[in-house]
């Protein structure tokens, strides 16, 4: 029912209410889109439509699949990824299943529908401050149009997963809440255990995954398992608590296409360590600077690692000119992303490692961790693997324990 919502009963409810409105429907293929706006030409000649909203008429003039237009000016277009929009604007964008499950694992395809998107469409709304673009889709891949969106923030996601796999609280009038935990089925009467079972066997599991619970896998599968991961209420007390580290994985440039800063904030409490907080930005070098000696300070973190490559080096080198800086440390990585982070699997198995159970952005860091080594970014799982292989090497206790005493000779702690 999300094409017949979408595509057919909720544009022709807006032209009912406003014949004066001008949408965009767009689908993968132009047959799809003609489908779907021939459905709703049926569905605005129809008596019923006519009762409900009497205001509203299509001009037999201008009544094709490919653009229908009411006399009052308003109108629908119906187009495809690739489609053709020169000098056409519009107050609401709808975009419905934008890619072919077939197409998902071709990136040529991929890249197309994300340059058409941001070259063409997003151009055509008429207001953009008050105009309004709705994705409805499938999730078929890590990279697809909607993880896009939602990599890039400032959109209202819904997500409706058919086997829940998280905790979920949807708004569905205001005041009025939807509540899902993990397990509940989205419609236990027609999806049953058995059905689930024969339709994982017959898709496999990563389609599967993908589109009936909108959670995207890898195809050469993840390095990390999400159960892996123990969840804590509260952060660990102060005396539990060895020392705060901080751990940077710094980005070339600021571009929309390039990875982010990163910082993960960890507290060290034995063999266990606790994921505090993690920033994640596009910063110019400046304020990347500035950054670094914020969050420093508002963690009290006894050590700052920054990694000596790329723009690490310069921003290490820049801090260091600053001041003798007892808190900072420069790691320079060895071997591969893969082979760095396959070391640190254990600890993960061990139930060693610990996140929150809520946070703004734990969402952001599962997914990253869960496809990690074939997500689009890895800069929060650099960040981290570069700490816990600092801790392996000896370096942030020598570290930390150089700037207990440097603080205790400025009688600023004691030992």
């Amino acid at each position: 029912m999300k094409s017949d919502m979408s595509s057919i009963f909720y544009p022709a409810w807006v032209l009912g209410r406003d014949p004066t409105q001008r949408i965009i429907c767009v689908s993968y293929g132009q047959a799809l889109s003609n489908d779907f706006a021939s459905a709703m030409r049926n569905l605005m000649r129809s008596e019923v439509y006519a009762q409900v909203f009497p205001r509203t008429r299509l001009d037999p003039r201008r009544s094709s699949v490919e653009e229908m237009a009411t006399t009052a000016g308003g109108f629908r277009i119906s187009t495809s990824i690739g489609g053709t929009l020169t000098g056409r604007g519009a107050d609401q964008i709808i975009i419905d299943d934008p890619l072919k499950a077939s197409d998902a694992d071709s990136e040529a395809e991929r890249t197309r529908m994300h340059s058409w998107y941001r070259q063409t469409l997003v151009s055509r709304l008429n207001n953009p401050a008050q105009g309004r673009i709705a994705v409805i889709s499938q999730r078929l891949h890590l990279d697809d149009l909607p993880g896009r969106l939602i990599e890039d923030g400032a959109w209202d996601e819904l997500s409706l997963p058919l086997v829940e796999w998280d905790r979920r609280r949807i708004e569905v009038l205001p005041g009025r809440y939807f509540e899902r935990k993990p397990g509940d089925i989205l419609h236990p009467a027609r999806f049953s255990d058995s059905w689930q079972k024969e339709q994982r066997s017959l898709m496999g599991e990563r389609d599967f995954e993908a589109q009936y619970n909108q959670r995207p896998m890898p195809a050469g599968g993840a390095l990390f398992k999400l159960n892996w991961l123990k969840r804590y209420s509260h952060p660990p007390h102060g005396y539990q608590v060895e020392c705060v580290v901080q751990s940077w994985d710094t980005a070339y440039d600021i571009k929309a296409s390039n990875d982010y800063s990163v910082c993960t904030t960890w507290a060290i409490c034995g063999t266990h360590f606790y994921l505090l907080d993690v920033f994640r930005a596009r910063l110019e070098f400046y304020e990347l600077q500035k950054k670094v000696i914020e969050l420093r300070d508002n963690w009290d973190a006894s050590v700052v690692i920054i990694e000596a490559m790329g723009s690490g080096i310069s921003l290490y080198q820049n801090i260091v000119r600053t001041a003798p800086l007892h808190w900072l440390q420069g790691i320079s990585p060895q071997h591969s992303k893969e082979h760095r982070a396959s070391k640190q699997t254990p600890k993960f198995e061990r139930g060693e490692i610990h996140v929150p159970a809520e946070a703004a952005w734990l969402e952001a860091f599962e997914k990253e961790y869960i496809s990690f080594p074939h997500g689009k970014f890895d800069d929060q799982v650099d960040s981290m693997v570069q700490f816990l292989t600092g801790v392996d090497s000896g370096t942030i206790m020598q570290r930390a324990y150089a700037a207990r005493q440097y603080l205790s000779g400025q009688g600023k702690i004691g030992l």
